[in-house]
């Protein structure tokens, strides 16, 4: 339940911005502690251009080991915030069973 609590809401933009975003690479990343090996980053490496096989395997088994970050989604800014939940739109019906009752 603690994911799913408004404070989690209404910082998930944040989280977003590190894993996807523009805190992902670079300088904004410097500042944020946010910094992986460099072998986890997409295009890092061109495993097909790595003539010696043992380096060939060494990248391989780092990359399959420890893991990549994702792809990164949004570049330039920030990820906007979310809505508060009192001013975001709610659904006329909000429970089916409530859907039953309006039947012809």
């Amino acid at each position: 339940l603690a994911l799913e609590s408004e404070y989690v809401s209404a910082n998930l933009n944040h989280w977003v911005d590190l894993i996807f975003g523009y805190k992902q690479r670079g300088p904004e990343a410097a500042a944020a502690h946010n910094i992986f090996h460099y072998l986890s980053y997409e295009g890092s490496v061109d495993l097909d251009k790595i003539t010696d096989e043992v380096d060939r395997k060494a990248t391989e088994s780092h990359i399959q080991n420890f893991g990549q970050t994702p792809s990164q989604l949004l570049v330039k800014m920030p990820h906007p915030n979310r809505l508060p939940a009192e001013e975001c739109w709610r659904p006329l019906i909000s429970e089916l069973s409530r859907l039953k009752s309006l039947r012809c």
